[in-house]
């Protein structure tokens, strides 16, 4: 898009990274070729450093029992167990061996069969010990998916609007960073919400982060005929069965927007109460799109 006379239009990008579309988004006079360029290239470096699918990721030399000394499991650990703390539990780090059990246990588009057993993860505050030579896995198996795409979009939106000097925003999935103003005065990007059933049903600024997590996309069909879904409730060690099929949280940081919607997700009513007594912002909806709210979210 070409802009006239300096005039700062929106500029967008758009790739494949951690198993799900990633939008870039800058309002800027010219297109920000090299930080787009950027951007995309640490999606990919996360998803080499983190995913549990490949051999060689920070998080598999982990799994296999390997002490692990790097800059980037200094960074995102303690934000793991600090989530884990905030939520009470409900988002578990170490809840690999559930999913694998229930049948996540390869890339989500070749997922078949499976059976849910009952595998409560252990505490990762006593799994997860910090050496001098590096972290060590005393038990359980990690899974960092559900806290390190936000904590890539915070990464990625700061590092976009920083290298292009103008406002940003990235979209990665349903997690969603913005850093500045889409427009003059406006105080933030104007986003919206659809509901489960892919009505509207909210629309607002959002000057910080917003999540939104869903059971309803990555089902998958178990080997006995039933289904199951990728969200596991850590005091069961089962996919999760809660009222809500729909939780979206609005948070500074999108990876505390991103574990607070799953954790939402996962204990229903009571994880709501929980986000209200914290003051965070959430939306959720049940099967059939009746919405539930907690007193900070801005209608």
């Amino acid at each position: 898009m070409l802009s006239a006379k300096g005039e700062d239009v929106e500029h967008s990008e758009s790739f494949r990274a951690m198993n799900t579309t990633v939008d870039l988004l800058v309002v800027a006079p010219e297109r920000p070729a090299l930080p787009f360029l950027e951007t995309r290239l640490l999606f990919e470096q996360q998803e080499a450093r983190f995913s549990r699918f490949r051999p060689g990721s920070l998080v598999s030399r982990l799994n296999r029992g390997d002490i692990v000394a790097d800059p980037w499991l200094d960074a995102i650990l303690p934000l793991a167990l600090a989530a884990f703390e905030a939520t009470g539990g409900l988002f578990n780090p170490l809840i690999l061996p559930a999913l694998a059990a229930a049948g996540y246990d390869r890339s989500f588009e070749h997922v078949a069969g499976g059976e849910p057993r009952p595998l409560p993860p252990p505490d990762p505050r006593a799994a997860l010990e910090r050496l001098p030579a590096g972290w060590r896995l005393r038990e359980g198996q990690l899974d960092l998916g559900g806290i390190v795409k936000g904590w890539t979009a915070d990464l990625a939106a700061e590092h976009l609007a920083a290298a292009a000097g103008a406002p940003a925003m990235v979209n990665a999935g349903g997690d969603i960073r913005c850093v500045g103003e889409e427009a003059p005065g406006l105080g933030g990007w104007q986003l919206a919400i659809d509901g489960p059933g892919g009505e509207p049903a909210w629309s607002g600024v959002v000057a910080g982060a917003l999540a939104t997590s869903t059971t309803r996309k990555r089902r998958w069909r178990t080997a006995a005929g039933g289904e199951a879904h990728h969200l596991i409730d850590p005091r069961t060690g089962l996919p999760a069965r809660s009222p809500f099929v729909q939780v979206s949280v609005l948070a500074a940081a999108c990876r505390e927007a991103e574990t607070w919607a799953k954790a939402i997700l996962i204990a229903g009513p009571a994880g709501l109460e929980l986000a209200a007594a914290r003051g965070l912002a959430a939306l959720a909806f049940d099967d059939a799109g009746r919405p539930a709210a907690s007193p900070a979210w801005p209608w």
